[in-house]
């Protein structure tokens, strides 16, 4: 019989963010997953674009993400993509909080583009996955 483990909690948790209302989402479905909290400033987090195709057509292009100001991103911020006809994809890259966040909203823009067309653009609010709630002290 094996041992019974027991489970033991880091405080952190998986966490599945959908974008803010107002994007282009209609070709494709986005959605984030990091751990939260963020690790502290000059730490990266994982973190995971997942990319659904709601089209009958294979998506061949780029995906561009911008992240809030003053935090870093890893490996870079351009990356090519292809999405087969109701697929999903997952882009996976780092991100790292500034020393002293600015007062929200942090948010994380994406864009998907073919063939020079912009086929998809959402921006995810990172506040929530901050160890600590920045704002104004004044």
């Amino acid at each position: 019989m094996a041992p019974h483990r027991k489970r033991r909690s880091d405080g952190k948790e998986k966490h599945l963010l959908a974008p803010i209302e107002g994007g282009l989402v209609d070709k494709i479905q986005p959605l984030l997953q990091y751990i939260r909290p963020f690790p502290p400033p000059g730490s990266y987090a994982e973190v995971f674009l997942l990319l659904k195709n709601l089209t009958d057509q294979r998506i061949e292009g780029w995906l561009t993400l911008t992240p809030p100001a003053g935090w870093n991103i890893e490996p870079g911020t351009l990356l090519m993509i292809a999405i087969r006809p109701r697929g999903t994809i997952s882009a996976e890259f780092y991100l790292s909080v500034p020393d002293a966040p600015a007062a929200g909203p942090h948010l994380l823009q994406i864009e998907v583009t073919a063939d020079d067309q912009l086929i998809a653009a959402a921006a995810f609010d990172l506040r929530d996955g901050l160890l600590f709630l920045v704002g104004d002290n004044g």
